[in-house]
């Protein structure tokens, strides 16, 4: 179901051309990630939920633990893009046609992936997924180990930062509507 009603709306958004606004790229962008985790997510860790051992290698548990990450933070990143954009576009609704352009949009969610995929690679590398040397852990396991500092900067980068950015939006509207 995920797969088949994100690629719905990938499909719906791409064919018609009265749907290419910026508020639909984002969507668009949303459903992209959201459907690569249905296709590539959802039934890699459920062989990892069902099996007892990991039988893909260390490098592909690498790989897959960049995959993973790399789509739920461009994800949550495609919210926050879809937040700012809902706000600036209820609360600076004259402007929002100037200020929120196609190409602004299209660069704004570039962006969003390539900041992603480097923060994600880096996260990886950093944490010696990659170093099979230093793995203390049995053949057959793929382990997310992560260190003290990376808890905390993750927790900030990944979690608190989108949901305050969100969250103020989101209340900021409200705030708005409630005036109006």
């Amino acid at each position: 179901w995920t797969v088949f009603l994100n690629l719905l709306v990938i499909i719906s958004i791409s064919h018609f051309k009265k749907l290419h606004t910026p508020t639909n790229l984002l969507i668009l962008s949303l459903a992209v990630a959201d459907m690569l985790i249905g296709l590539i997510v959802i039934p890699i860790e459920g062989i990892k939920q069902i099996e007892t051992c990991w039988y893909f290698g260390d490098t592909y548990c690498g790989l897959f633990v960049i995959i993973v990450r790399l789509l739920l933070s461009t994800s949550l990143c495609n919210l926050v893009l879809i937040a700012v954009d809902r706000y600036m576009a209820v609360c600076y609704s004259l402007l929002y046609p100037q200020k929120i352009t196609v190409t602004k949009t299209l660069i704004s969610i570039c962006l969003c992936w390539f900041c992603c995929s480097v923060y994600n690679i880096w996260y990886v590398i950093t944490n010696g997924y990659f170093n099979t040397s230093d793995k203390t852990l049995c053949y057959g396991q793929c382990i997310v180990l992560i260190t003290n500092a990376w808890k905390f900067i993750d927790l900030i980068f990944s979690f608190l930062f989108p949901c305050t950015v969100i969250i103020t939006a989101y209340l900021r509207i409200f705030y708005v509507v409630q005036q109006q």
